[in-house]
């Protein structure tokens, strides 16, 4: 596990030195993120109502759980993209 939060560790400080130098990419990327978030929150709400708690809560608490640990984070981004590779 120390390995693993060494390396994690070294891809974030290079990725922090990328993303410094690219505030403006950054920022764009981020609000682009937002504006998918949205787009998903409508589409649930618009067909499964019942579920439109667990579309805010679920990323809430995942989030939160991703801010105190960096390894959950990593695994979860990883996931979600190979899911969003495969649709």
């Amino acid at each position: 596990m120390v390995d693993i939060q060494k390396t994690l560790d070294t891809l974030f400080g290079k990725l922090q030195k990328e993303v410094a130098t690219k505030v403006p990419n950054f920022a764009a990327f981020f609000y682009f993120m937002i504006a998918i978030g949205a787009l998903i929150g409508i589409m649930v709400m618009q067909h499964y109502p019942g579920q439109a708690l667990m579309a805010v809560l679920i990323p809430a608490l995942a989030g939160a759980i991703a801010y105190y640990n960096r390894a959950y984070a990593t695994a979860i981004f990883l996931l979600i993209i190979v899911i969003i590779f495969m649709m």
